[in-house]
């Protein structure tokens, strides 16, 4: 117990607490700075890029959150079926598991660039004519990374879901089959609704990630072009890391993050206990 708990609170709690300190302050990343109360959290509720970041962020959610829970939700109920085929279609699906972030972003930074192999197929193919700006576009950079982050976490999402899928109650999928219920009907009727905790869990989890999505932007565009696909951390990284050294305005917004993140779970919390009424 005593090494856990010097290790929490040596990489845990102090650097938690040390963000509090500094979002008060204009504190650089190469020290100093002295107490300025709420000037940094006034800049950013008056910042246009924070508000567009912000933005960017919130469709994340909005987009992203949807989709990894019906994808993943399909996957599982189709990996949990006896079909032919699900022996090899599972370690397929669980591989992007086990590739870092890094490297998945990089993969498709080749595979999304304008000489890559999405343009040559759909060049191959005759359906367009000019290679599509995947992460050249200001429209199409921030779908791309999306596209990424449901390619990545679907794996994971799904694994959960078929976990809690082995403990559905094969009784009741029974009698509902005797009394004629099509596998749809069943599936709909008598599989989800067991499971329904489970996915509201799923989607708190992958709403915290959306949240806090970084890498995916900035592997892929860099949170470009302009700042068409900068989310919050990838704004605080640019102004508290590279190539900015504000380490109190980067804290300040570490900590608005961190309250939306709390907010999220939360709602999520009180869903999830609705639902079990």
């Amino acid at each position: 117990m005593g090494p856990v708990l010097a290790l929490q609170i040596t990489f845990l709690f102090l650097p938690l607490g040390n963000t509090f300190v500094l979002a008060f302050t204009n504190a650089s990343t190469i020290g100093g700075g002295s107490f300025t109360g709420l000037d940094n959290f006034v800049e950013i509720f008056s910042s246009p890029v924070f508000w567009e970041a912000a933005g960017h962020t919130g469709l994340y959610v909005l987009l992203a959150v949807p989709a990894i829970v019906c994808l993943s939700l399909f996957l599982a109920i189709l990996v949990n079926t006896r079909m032919r085929g699900t022996g090899v279609v599972r370690p397929i699906l669980f591989s992007p598991l086990v590739m870092p972030m890094a490297v998945v972003a990089l993969m498709f930074q080749y595979v999304l660039s304008s000489d890559g192999l999405v343009n040559q197929v759909l060049r191959g193919l005759s359906i367009v004519a000019e290679p599509v700006p995947f992460l050249t576009s200001s429209r199409l950079a921030l779908l791309s990374a999306i596209l990424v982050t449901i390619w990545k976490s679907c794996g994971l999402y799904t694994l959960i879901l078929l976990a809690a899928l082995q403990n559905v109650s094969r009784e009741l999928d029974e009698a509902a089959e005797l009394d004629g219920a099509s596998w749809s009907r069943r599936t709909w009727s008598v599989t989800i609704p067991q499971i329904r905790g489970t996915v509201v869990l799923v989607a708190i989890l992958s709403a915290i990630a959306a949240l806090r999505v970084f890498t995916e932007p900035f592997v892929l565009t860099g949170g470009g072009p302009g700042t068409s696909s900068t989310t919050v951390v990838l704004y605080l990284f640019s102004r508290g890391i590279s190539p900015g050294t504000q380490a109190g305005f980067a804290s300040a917004v570490s900590l608005v993050l961190f309250a939306a993140v709390l907010l999220v779970s939360a709602l999520g919390w009180s869903i999830s206990r609705r639902s079990e009424r």
